[in-house]
């Protein structure tokens, strides 16, 4: 059920580097870069940050998304290094507050 699932992902994840991750999951957050990352340039740019939060949920406008992509992005990309930094926090940081949580667009308050 969810709350094994959540569970499970906090006993694996929380407080963890990318590094001290499970390898499961380093190749699943390494193959979703790939994914976004649709010219193969080794890096996100902020249209393909667009489309991939599109691709999950509607937005208003699309000025919420560059917002988004401004506190995660390094200039104007995403690294494949910062992606899995930022990945490992949005999984291991209990803070609402912190910058992963920008990674996949604006998030709602639940």
């Amino acid at each position: 059920d969810a709350e094994e699932f959540m569970g499970g992902v906090e006993t694996a994840c929380k407080g963890k580097s990318y590094d001290a991750l499970p390898e499961a999951f380093k190749f699943f957050i390494e193959a979703q870069f790939k994914t976004i990352d649709v010219d193969g340039d080794g890096s996100i740019g902020l249209e393909e940050f667009r489309y991939d939060c599109v691709s999950r949920m509607a937005y208003s406008n699309v000025e919420v998304l560059d917002e988004a992509f401004k506190k995660v992005a390094e200039g104007d990309s995403l690294s494949l290094a910062r992606y899995k930094d930022l990945y490992a926090q949005f999984l291991g940081n209990p803070d609402e507050s912190c910058v992963a949580c920008s990674l996949f667009g604006p998030l709602p308050e639940l």
